[in-house]
């Protein structure tokens, strides 16, 4: 079933800015937005430290580009084709994707510092952000199953002021016993690191993601590097998995000893990585042909297979098509491309003052109106980012005909975040 939620598009200085610019405040909130789940389990990934990785890509044309924003590049017409070779935005301008992306570093990354890079195939620009935050995790309570199979002497929680947590998870089994300890969790990602303390008569563990054995390792001191004491660690590594059961085994040692396995915790570097693939003057059948799987433009693919979270605006060009039932079926197509497997978010552009009929044959409310009857029909996620604009004058929040100023793009920015921040 489908859940209608009611969003407050502008904060209160945005609030006043569009009274004092023309604004009507009876319009001032955005249409009954449509949630099938997605902006809720990005919001989930976000604040949870086991998925390690988190890939968000914006998918749209020069509106999501920032083409008018402030701090962007005024070169931005050379060598451009419309792939994805395209000389691309500035991390310090202020369009909506550039805000978000500075928004999720502060808030869900403890304003780690950024790290900026570019397309690989594009000759200039910062267009895809990375934030990293280590967390440093014990395994109890709901995310963690720890367990026992067959005979353990004992297990259990003390303190250990020498571990990263301050805390140890320890097993322990007698030489004639056929007993292992478990420790199990969900992950998403590439890597972790667990924290352990070595002694003579330490235990092995074998790693399972998924079912699939990843190796014995040992814990015992003098062996694979392994120090006397707390502060041993060892990093875990593997193609990148979603929702993944990872399981840790302990393996009994060749020794007549009391045996133990002791856990200090589990280190997650966590990051969260941001594109903006917006790309000035694409349509949705252009950007299916150039920048998607299958494309032959030989500048790569805009979604890496790690993307899980995939944010589409499209439609102000597309008006140059026939009506917008031939929009409709080439975002369908768009759609089709990319959801397999990913969280999909659609969002209909602000109003706009060229509505020349010789070039455009359909209207801006009839391109949201085609968008959301897409995201219902495929039960994903819209974002109306028209409606915000209803009752303003366009010269207020359009920086030309077609795309938003810097004010413009803050209220896009802030619908978007009151979409993600509705979910508790």
């Amino acid at each position: 079933m489908k859940k209608v939620i009611v969003l407050c598009a502008l904060s209160l200085i945005g609030f006043i800015y569009a009274v004092l610019s023309g604004g009507t405040s009876g319009n001032l909130k955005a249409e009954d937005t449509m949630s099938f789940g997605q902006l809720e389990k990005l919001k989930k990934a976000l604040s949870n430290p086991l998925e390690q990785y988190v890939g968000i890509v914006f998918i749209g044309d020069s509106i999501t580009w920032g083409m008018t924003a402030t701090g962007n590049p005024v070169h931005f017409k050379m060598g451009r084709d419309g792939t994805l070779s395209d000389i691309r935005d500035n991390f310090e301008s202020l369009s909506f994707v550039n805000r978000f992306k500075r928004y999720i570093g502060s808030e869900y990354m403890a304003g780690s510092p950024p790290l900026i890079s570019n397309w690989k195939a594009s000759p200039s620009g910062e267009s895809i952000v990375e934030f990293n935050k280590e967390f440093i995790l014990f395994p109890e309570g709901e995310n963690f199953e720890v367990t026992t199979e067959g005979n353990i002497d004992s297990y259990g929680v003390m303190e250990s002021e020498g571990d990263i947590s301050k805390k140890q998870l320890y097993f322990q089994i007698d030489p004639s016993s056929d007993g292992a300890g478990i420790i199990r969790f969900k992950f998403t990602g590439k890597q972790f690191t667990l924290a352990y303390e070595s002694a003579e008569n330490s235990m092995d563990y074998e790693l399972f993601v998924d079912g699939v054995s990843h190796g014995f390792f040992t814990t015992r001191a003098g062996f694979d590097g392994n120090s006397p004491g707390t502060g041993n660690m060892r990093t875990h590594r593997f193609d990148y998995v979603q929702d993944a059961l990872i399981e840790i085994r302990t393996v009994k040692i060749d020794s007549q000893s009391i045996q133990t396995f002791k856990i200090g915790g589990i280190i997650v570097d966590k990051t969260v990585q941001i594109s903006n693939q917006g790309i000035i003057g694409a349509t949705a059948k252009t950007y299916i042909e150039r920048n998607l799987d299958g494309n032959t433009s030989g500048d790569g693919t805009a979604i890496h297979d790690e993307d899980r979270y995939i944010f589409i605006q499209l439609g102000t060009n597309d008006r140059r098509e026939k009506d917008s039932a031939i929009f409709k079926r080439n975002l369908q197509n768009m759609i089709d491309n990319v959801k397999s497997n990913r969280a999909l978010i659609v969002m209909c552009a602000n109003p706009v003052s060229n509505q020349n009929p010789d070039i455009y044959h359909f209207t801006m409310q009839e391109t949201c109106n085609a968008i959301k009857q897409a995201a219902e029909e495929n039960q994903i996620d819209f974002i109306n980012n028209y409606t915000i604009f209803q009752g303003m004058n366009a010269s207020n929040y359009l920086a030309d005909s077609l795309h938003p100023n810097d004010y413009g793009h803050d209220l896009i920015f802030q619908n978007i975040v009151n979409s993600l921040e509705q979910w508790e």
